[in-house]
């Protein structure tokens, strides 16, 4: 027993290093700017939608599928379920209950075709993004206007308590179900799964819908956070994604020391540190994407190496070993 709480209190120790890390360097870098209580709710208020998104990202990502239509889906969502919320007079749960509703459509669709298909998955999301984009032009061409009194999920507490809820929500499915269960056979080893009896089409469906849950929810906060959304062209919506999207990498790398739900968080955060505080420290934003792309490879780079790392460690211990017995024996 005590041996677990030792290993669930280093892991946790491990997990919660580098957010602190990058925090504390940051804090060195700005001379103290970014160590105040304003400016730490400002951070984790804008992880919000992107933490939601990367919870999406994250079931196609255990199945190995890469879903570039994340941004299309909760665009398209918000413009749609917001225009038809707004004609039907029905205010904030309308807007909840027709964004998650077209969410769950269009990733319905996704997963359908994706099933269907058998195409790359980034051949087929990266076309799904212009159709996407292109639906809410054809019936909304000035985008969406979400009224003033409908937008207070974007400012906390309330933006919290949706990332709260929508944190039970995703660690239930991911880890007290058979679909959660299912979900992490298939991402260890389809071939085995299949084998053993899972319906992989059925999987990866499921997986798609209830990513669109999680893309319905992060539409209705970026409604709430801009008020008013214009249509965009030209895969201008993977924006949306992007924050999250760097974030789901950070998050496989965190959840060797922690569940993923509190991985995804925790990565999220820490690429929104890593942005603020260049931001606080003046830096351009082609400085900052190349300081992100670096951080990610470098710790991409650990993640990838640590098998190797393992093995060198266990080779010098058994080199260790044998030389002992070999002065033993020369000793005898």
């Amino acid at each position: 027993m005590e041996n677990k709480v030792v290993k669930f209190l280093v892991n946790a120790g491990k997990a919660i290093l580098l957010p602190v890390l990058v925090f504390v360097v940051f804090a060195v870098l700005t001379k103290g700017r970014i160590v105040n209580t304003r400016t730490v709710l400002v951070i984790l208020r804008q992880t919000v939608m992107p933490t939601i998104i990367c919870w999406a990202l994250v079931l196609n990502m255990t199945l190995g599928v890469m879903n570039f239509a994340a941004g299309g889906v909760a665009l398209c969502a918000l413009i749609m379920g917001g225009n038809i919320s707004n004609m039907l007079g029905m205010g904030l749960p309308g807007l909840i209950l027709f964004s998650i509703a077209i969410a769950l459509l269009l990733s319905f669709v996704i997963g359908i075709l994706f099933n269907i298909m058998h195409v790359p998955a980034i051949v087929l999301t990266i076309g799904m993004v212009l159709i996407f984009e292109t639906i809410p032009r054809i019936f909304f061409q000035a985008g969406v206007i979400v009224p003033r009194r409908d937008t207070f999920l974007a400012r906390e507490p309330w933006c919290f308590v949706v990332l709260l809820l929508v944190f039970i929500v995703f660690y239930i499915i991911y880890n007290k179900t058979a679909f959660g269960h299912n979900l992490r056979a298939l991402g260890s080893n389809a071939q085995i799964a299949g084998a053993a009896g899972l319906n992989v089409n059925k999987v990866t469906l499921h997986c798609f819908l209830v990513s669109g849950i999680f893309l319905g929810v992060a539409a209705v906060l970026y409604g709430s956070a801009n008020g008013e959304v214009l249509n965009v062209t030209a895969m201008g919506s993977m924006v949306i994604m992007m924050d999250a999207f760097m974030g789901v990498f950070l998050a496989f790398f965190l959840a060797q020391y922690c569940d993923l739900t509190i991985a995804v968080f925790l990565g999220t955060f820490t690429m929104r540190l890593l942005t603020n505080g260049f931001v606080a420290m003046g830096t351009s934003a082609t400085v900052r994407d190349m300081a992100n792309g670096f951080f990610l490879f470098v710790l991409l780079a650990i993640s990838a190496n640590q098998g190797w790392m393992d093995r060198l460690r266990a080779r010098k211990e058994n080199i260790r070993i044998a030389n002992e017995k070999y002065a033993l024996k020369l000793k005898a």
